[in-house]
């Protein structure tokens, strides 16, 4: 039982650094990073960050075949006004042409095809 006191202790230290410098780092650059989600389902990836405080017309988003890049204003009455900023790696490419966007109830969802690397072919 003392085992898992101890783990139980230094994950919630680790956590506790772990937000602590996430902190420290919005505080130097004045950016917050969203919270985020990132999946795959089917032939799509999917994209979901938390941005409260923002408007669909003030979101800056931007994709490459690899990439996922947000830019917003945060308006909030705890931190003042701010930004959001993000920029993530995605795990495979996708068609940014095919990419779909939404921003309701402060989640902003992005929805992209994953890019096709090449084809069946019947055999005759």
């Amino acid at each position: 039982m003392d085992e898992f006191r101890r783990i139980e202790e230094e994950m919630n230290r680790i956590e506790d650094e772990f937000i602590r410098r996430i902190k420290e780092t919005e505080g130097m650059r004045g950016c917050i990073t969203p919270l985020h989600n990132l999946y795959e389902s089917g032939d799509e990836v999917i994209f979901t960050a938390d941005m409260p405080g923002s408007s669909k017309e003030e979101i800056d988003l931007r994709v490459g075949e690899n990439y996922i890049r947000v830019e917003a204003p945060c308006r909030s009455p705890i931190r003042g006004e701010r930004k959001y900023l993000l920029h993530i790696e995605l795990p495979v490419e996708i068609d940014p042409t095919s990419v779909r966007a939404r921003y309701k109830d402060g989640v902003l969802e992005v929805v992209a095809r994953k890019r096709l690397r090449g084809f069946r072919i019947r055999v005759e």
